[in-house]
């Protein structure tokens, strides 16, 4: 058969359907590297998007926080975003030689593709809805070039050349914009503290919660410095915010009490939320729920196996604790819905959030933020 090229003859059906491909390329990896540098080093008081964050197995932070999500300070989205720029540039400029590369680029792309997909199953045990767009439409643009294109697997040496230097002096910029951003993220105190001055103040939860994860002082109220946390034990970003409370337990050591309210986006026991988007989270909050004198440790036991959650995990933890009859205790139920009903008074939107001595911050912020925030509280 006569193959005569994907983007060779015109504007055929194949060749739209592979711009279509190459725009869609384009776009997911925009954002998913402007997801990478807002998630992990923002500018700003307050979470990133979660507009990807559609279930705990089914979450963009599940790639952005692996130990793949950059090479050497350059997101990987970048390579994902070239490859759909070099893809749209052989529809627009098409030529034999482009289109060698492209068919070629194309089928290593999408072992790739297969590659990240295999490890974000077995080692992550979630998926990135928007990486897995981009990966479908890999396997697309492959299928595309194997069947109505020029088949190569060898690309044209001068394109590729010409590629190879696009991609190292892309690389180079994004490895430098990586130190900026992370320079930046530690000398924002004033941006921070002035940010967090204006926010509404809605005064601390109206009871104390009985789940305390630090205390410097029986009475919550009493310690200067005093965080409430609404936390969900599926959500990733609380898992975060979880494994940062020690750090700032130590830091201000006396100064600080921090306290844990339950927010399970489960429609299992949240009323508020209209569908088992975390379908465990309600089972662990019980879990965590039943016993106060050792909340502590089994809110850490479940966060630290957040990634393989579900009943018979959370059911391993409850026997290994003596804690099996909470999954149906109607008190652990009530102490659960006691308290999701504190996040009334804060309007909440989502998880975490978190209330610093009566102001709400939602979404998770690194340490340099929480610092600068508790060091201008106590100077006063």
């Amino acid at each position: 058969m006569d193959k005569k090229g994907l983007t060779l003859q015109g504007m055929t059906s194949q060749h739209a359907v592979h711009i279509l491909v190459a725009i869609l390329m384009i776009g997911t990896g925009v954002y998913l590297t402007s997801h990478y540098y807002s998630t992990l080093y923002p500018t700003t008081l307050g979470g990133s998007s979660t507009l990807c964050d559609v279930s705990a197995f089914w979450n963009c932070d599940v790639a952005t926080h692996s130990p793949v999500a950059a090479i050497a300070g350059v997101p990987i989205a970048f390579f994902g975003l070239l490859n759909g720029i070099m893809l749209l540039a052989a529809s627009i400029f098409p030529n034999p030689a482009m289109e060698k590369t492209c068919s070629a680029v194309s089928k290593y792309n999408a072992m790739g593709t297969i590659a990240l997909l295999g490890y974000s199953l077995v080692a992550l045990g979630g998926l990135c809805p928007v990486c897995s767009l981009y990966y479908v439409l890999s396997w697309i643009s492959c299928f595309l070039f194997i069947r109505y294109g020029l088949n190569e697997w060898m690309p044209d040496l001068k394109v590729t050349a010409i590629a190879a230097v696009i991609t190292i002096a892309g690389g180079a910029g994004f490895n430098q914009y990586t130190s900026t951003r992370a320079t930046k993220q530690l000398t924002i105190t004033t941006q921070v503290i002035d940010q967090y001055k204006k926010l509404a103040d809605y005064g601390d939860p109206e009871n104390a919660s009985p789940y305390r994860v630090h205390s410097s002082t029986e009475n919550f109220q009493d310690a200067p410095i005093r965080v409430s946390v609404f936390s969900d034990f599926q959500c990733p970003f609380c898992k975060m915010v979880a494994e940062q409370m020690p750090q700032l337990a130590r830091r201000y050591e006396g100064k600080i009490n921090i306290q844990y309210f339950f927010y399970p986006l489960d429609s299992a026991c949240n009323p508020n939320v209209k569908s088992a988007m975390h379908e465990f989270a309600c089972s662990a909050a019980m879990l965590a729920a039943c016993n106060t004198k050792n909340f502590a440790s089994i809110h850490d036991e479940i966060f630290a196996a957040q990634e393989k959650l579900n009943f018979e995990t959370l059911k391993a933890i409850a026997e290994k604790n003596g804690l099996s009859e909470c999954f149906t205790k109607q008190s652990t139920r009530d102490a659960v819905l006691t308290s999701m009903n504190a996040a009334t008074k804060f309007n909440l939107r989502s998880t975490p959030t978190i209330i610093i001595n009566g102001k709400k911050i939602e979404g998770s912020i690194p340490n340099p933020q929480f610092f600068a925030i508790f060091d201008e509280i106590l100077k006063k």
